[in-house]
């Protein structure tokens, strides 16, 4: 009884010993814990999720604008096949012929001294080259008292992933037909020897005459949807800044039904051509042919 009693007055004097300035201060302690306190965890989540969801919204935004473009080129590649399909063999003739000899009497052509070419392909209705082919690899060019053949680098298609080179030719004999009958130069010569790649020479080209399906006089070319010419391009133009090279000279050869007054439609991924050549004369658009086309 006497145990119990004892116990009972010690845990009684144990509640009662707690003064009032003590309990002020745990409320205080509380307090600024409870200011200090990080916020909830989910606040970033959020931010993150609501950061996620924008970006997948401009990505889808994206690639709808891509798809229209897309469509609107396959659209006009249609439109243009027929309008090539349509012409009259004899106003193709004569097309040919005057671009070609609005080319050969250029002089950015004739002081360039290494240049890519196309070879023309008469089912896809490319304009013809093969004057202008002819005169690049007969035609000495005079370089003070020394004549110096120009150089010549032609396409080769190696792949369907958008993989072409421009191999150097000497003759149009180099050239042979591959499995769409489409003329391009084998890898190796007639002396066994690995033809020279364009990207792997060591000193620059000053032209590129070009192809395409249809062009607007902004310099927006629309290729045949194969992308080589793009993808091409743009590393030539990259290995061109890394070796601090002048830019080449992107020129493209149009009958008149391919130069578009509506514009045509582009990606990101487009090259720009700097001039368009076609029967009416040269139109210089960059300014770079500006500056090389004066007259």
């Amino acid at each position: 009884m006497a145990g119990r009693l004892v116990v009972a007055l010690m845990a009684q004097s144990c509640t009662l010993a707690t003064p009032p300035s003590a309990v002020a201060a745990i409320s205080l302690k509380l307090s600024r814990a409870a200011i200090l306190r990080p916020p909830p965890s989910y606040a970033p989540t959020s931010l993150s999720t609501r950061t996620i969801t924008m970006n997948i919204n401009s990505q889808e935004q994206q690639q709808d604008n891509l798809d229209g473009i897309f469509k609107q080129k396959r659209i006009l590649r249609s439109k243009v096949r027929k309008a090539l399909k349509a012409m009259d063999p004899t106003l193709r003739s004569h097309e040919d012929n005057a671009i070609q000899s609005i080319v050969l009497e250029a002089p950015w052509f004739r002081s360039s001294q290494r240049l890519c070419a196309y070879i023309c392909c008469s089912a896809l209705r490319e304009v013809d080259t093969s004057n202008v082919l002819s005169a690049i690899l007969q035609s000495p060019l005079k370089e003070g008292d020394v004549q110096v053949r120009k150089k010549l680098y032609v396409p080769r298609v190696e792949d369907k992933n958008c993989h072409m080179r421009m191999l150097n030719i000497s003759c149009i004999d180099d050239l042979v037909a591959n499995s769409m009958n489409i003329l391009e130069p084998a890898p190796i010569d007639a002396d066994g020897n690995e033809r020279e790649d364009v990207l792997q020479a060591s000193d620059p080209v000053d032209l590129f005459l070009l192809p395409g399906l249809a062009f607007d006089r902004s310099g927006r070319r629309l290729g045949r949807g194969g992308g080589y010419y793009d993808t091409f391009l743009k590393n030539y133009q990259e290995l061109a800044k890394t070796r601090n090279w002048k830019q080449p000279l992107l020129v493209a050869l149009s009958y008149s039904v391919q130069i578009l007054d509506e514009g045509v439609p582009v990606t990101p991924h487009d090259i720009l051509v700097d001039a368009l050549v076609s029967p009416a004369g040269v139109i210089p658009i960059s300014p770079a042919a500006l500056d090389r086309m004066r007259p």
